[in-house]
């Protein structure tokens, strides 16, 4: 990312995630915000063709919700890893759109209710949290629909090895219509 990186902020609206956690799943819904950057030069080059893909690196992100077995979730970015480049791609080169999205990040996450004083992160193993629109028709997206490349498996950050919880689904609309 170049020093004149711009940031893009997003609002997003995550409906029926499933988390599991000791044995059961359980259906959460989340609000929040992410902030990426880039570098407004190469997205006015990928715009016009010149290059296919625009790197987008999350410099934020923070969602809270609840579901109605699991109590209260919050899920914030990991504030002590970086978490590498996500993008934004060309499906068919010298033509921005249609495009692959993908935000690329690392969390942590509580659920008070049912792990009280452990806050959750993204295992190694199990590599970053992937988020990816498959069909994105604009930049900065908006209403557009973003899953879960892969579960993804939670330790206690405290205590990494064990995993105690996994991300099954997290189906996401980014700048949803109002």
């Amino acid at each position: 990312m170049s020093s004149t990186s711009s940031v893009e902020n997003v609002h997003r609206v995550t409906k029926g995630a499933l988390l599991t956690v000791q044995g059961r799943t359980h259906a959460v819904d989340l609000v929040g915000d992410t902030s990426l950057g880039y570098d407004p030069a190469v997205l006015e080059q990928y715009r016009a063709g010149v290059v296919s893909t625009v790197p987008l690196l999350v410099r934020a992100d923070a969602c809270d919700g609840a579901g109605m077995t699991v109590g209260e979730v919050t899920w914030v970015m990991d504030p002590e890893r970086v978490p590498p480049a996500g993008f934004l791609s060309a499906v068919v080169p010298g033509q921005p759109f249609p495009a692959v999205q993908e935000y690329l990040l690392h969390v942590h996450v509580t659920i008070p209710d049912l792990l009280p004083g452990i806050t959750l992160r993204n295992a190694a193993a199990s590599g970053p949290v992937i988020l990816r629109n498959s069909n994105a028709v604009a930049f900065p997206p908006a209403n557009d629909e973003y899953e879960l490349v892969q579960p993804v498996g939670l330790e206690d950050a405290g205590n990494p090895g064990p995993l105690l919880a996994t991300i099954e689904r997290f189906p996401t609309i980014v700048n949803p219509l109002r």
